[in-house]
């Protein structure tokens, strides 16, 4: 992994990843990373939280490297619809993987199929990115063939 970046997080966020954190069942390599991560985690309000940061109510184009595949979720608090828009509780894995980074970041995270590589490509709140929702499909992003994972 190359350069490591800050997290930049709220402090509804700081608090939902500690909690996160101190979960049974979290892997040794998600442990070890988020408590560096937190460690060393720049925490602002709600209103200084820059607009191209993963946190809740974002929308994120994010690609898995290693798997080459590009996809887009909907981060959100309340439990979505089935299949609705991409959309992913803040507390699911990929979730927490991605809170506190900005667009242009890359992260690893171990799910359940391994240790997986992320960049985020954009990230949007809601109502500023017209094109995410006006892809034809909801599991296809605009110019990208990949599948939604």
């Amino acid at each position: 992994m190359g350069k490591r970046f800050q997290l930049t997080l709220t402090i509804g966020d700081f608090k939902l990843l500690m909690k996160y954190y101190f979960t049974e069942g979290l892997s040794v390599f998600n442990k070890r990373k988020l408590f560096g991560e937190l460690n060393d985690a720049r925490i602002v309000g709600k209103g200084s939280l820059p607009l191209n940061v993963a946190r809740q109510g974002a929308k994120v184009l994010v690609r898995n490297i290693g798997k080459h595949q590009t996809f887009r979720v909907h981060i959100v608090a309340q439990n979505p619809e089935p299949a609705r828009l991409n959309k992913i509780m803040i507390t699911d894995p990929l979730s927490i993987a991605l809170l506190g980074y900005a667009d242009g970041h890359r992260t690893e995270w171990e799910m359940p199929d391994g240790i997986q590589r992320f960049e985020l490509l954009s990230v949007h709140r809601d109502g500023e990115d017209p094109e995410f929702l006006a892809a034809d499909s909801p599991n296809v992003c605009a110019g990208y063939d990949e599948r939604f994972v």
